[in-house]
């Protein structure tokens, strides 16, 4: 039987190590230290191997190292936490990390969208370090990056006059506008236009893990355009569907199916495919063929029939700027994008004809976070499309039109999505 001596400066050194374990909180390196004091101690192998919970081997092998290297040979358990040593350096993990935020194309890849594949490939050629792909998930959350859907922004930020026209809206414009307002009594209204497609629109939502929620849709290309304008001082919503008006080969059954004359209804097919942009147009067609006592009579059966899907234009544009100054008798100061219609001669021709009641300012290009309408058609969405199936026209515009009539009835909806400029103006 062998018996071990340790000397005093040994022994003083185990300690040592033990203590910096526990500084470091390192498990492994505690064990070590603390089972070859016992063993220096005359306890037995077996007996350090019970109280520890490791084989009688591995304390061999400790103390093996510790007769061949000495107290060095504990060195390489100072590193802190447990498992391997990190193949990246603090360095290079800050250096992956700026690489990953300037993007696949500013690495020499095609591709705009990080792949595992593109990352194990990025870091093998950069430090000659191979990663386990499924690992870099974890080392990228480590590094402060996660994975999210990208949004779009303007190519002319960083543009100085970009940025010049947005800090005049918001430091000049913008203030200009609201001491107007009070100084004439004027209503400021911001203007936009938006689409909810027949089809529906995804949002997120809970599930049961593992099951992807869906939503029917009939899969028809067709929509419901709005005009909407929202009043900052008093929250009042006013909106426009834009419609078109055509007869079609059904439409002109259908009216014989009402009754109406058969020499009425073949006069009528010559309007037949022609599109027109308005009801003042569609109705003035119409009388031309039938005249004006039988318009009369079938006016409401027309329109009903020869409705359909608009257009964003300059017509429909100025029949909402018309229902605007005829809802509203206090003079009107009107905050819109840059729309092509918007700038159209015939659109000018209008509000030069109506100067003295309204007043128009264009946003910034490319600022849609100034209009605060914008937020309401987020809200509507939510309310009225996200992950609902529509199988008609008829069931969207139901639903759109429901979402409408909370705006109407409670002004505070409005509000709410003006809370940050109101609360600037003074107002919230």
């Amino acid at each position: 039987m062998v018996t071990l001596s340790f000397s005093d400066a040994l022994i003083a050194g185990l300690e040592q190590e033990r203590a910096k374990a526990c500084e470091l909180n390192n498990l492994r390196l505690y064990k070590i230290a603390q089972g070859l004091l016992w063993v220096g101690e005359g306890k037995a192998l077996g007996e350090v191997a019970r109280l520890l919970g490791v084989s009688a081997k591995t304390v061999w092998n400790w103390l093996k190292r510790l007769m061949v290297q000495g107290l060095g040979g504990l060195a390489g358990q100072h590193y802190r936490g447990r498992g391997r040593k990190a193949k990246l350096s603090g360095a290079q993990k800050q250096a992956l990390y700026e690489l990953v935020v300037a993007g696949p194309q500013a690495n020499g890849f095609d591709c705009g969208v990080w792949t595992s594949a593109m990352l194990v490939e990025l870091i093998w050629r950069r430090w000659g370090v191979c990663y386990n792909p499924r690992y870099l998930s974890s080392l990228l959350a480590k590094l402060g990056l996660s994975y999210q859907k990208a949004r779009f922004i303007s190519d002319r930020q960083g543009d100085p006059n970009y940025e010049q026209a947005r800090r005049e809206w918001v430091e000049e414009t913008w203030p200009a506008i609201l001491k107007q307002a009070q100084a004439q009594g004027a209503v400021i209204l911001f203007v936009d236009e938006v689409s909810f497609a027949l089809w529906g629109s995804l949002s997120r939502t809970w599930a049961p893990r593992g099951q992807q929620p869906v939503a029917k849709t009939a899969g028809r290309r067709k929509g419901m355009k709005l005009f909407g304008a929202i009043e900052f001082f008093n929250g009042a919503f006013y909106y426009r569907e834009a419609v078109g008006y055509t007869l079609s080969a059904t439409a002109l059954k259908q009216l014989k199916a009402e009754g109406v004359p058969v020499e009425m209804v073949r006069a009528l097919s010559a309007l037949k495919g022609q599109r027109f942009e308005t009801d003042d147009a569609f109705l003035q067609a119409v009388a031309k063929c039938l005249g004006t006592e039988a318009l009369g009579q079938y006016r409401a059966l027309l329109l009903k029939l020869g409705e359909g899907t608009g257009k964003f234009n300059a017509a429909t544009y100025e029949a909402f700027l018309r229902q605007l100054l005829e809802s509203i008798t206090a003079p009107i100061i009107l905050i819109e994008d840059g729309a092509s219609y918007h700038r159209s001669r015939a659109v000018k021709q209008f509000r030069q004809a109506h100067a003295e009641r309204l007043t128009v300012h264009r946003l910034p290009a490319f600022s849609p976070e100034f209009n605060p309408i914008e937020k309401l058609w987020k809200n509507t969405k939510k309310k009225a499309t996200h992950l609902k199936y529509f199988k008609a026209f008829d069931e969207l515009r139901a639903s759109v039109l429901k979402a409408f009539r909370t705006y109407l009835e409670d002004a505070t909806r409005v509000i709410c999505v003006m809370k940050k400029l109101r609360t600037q103006a003074g107002l919230a």
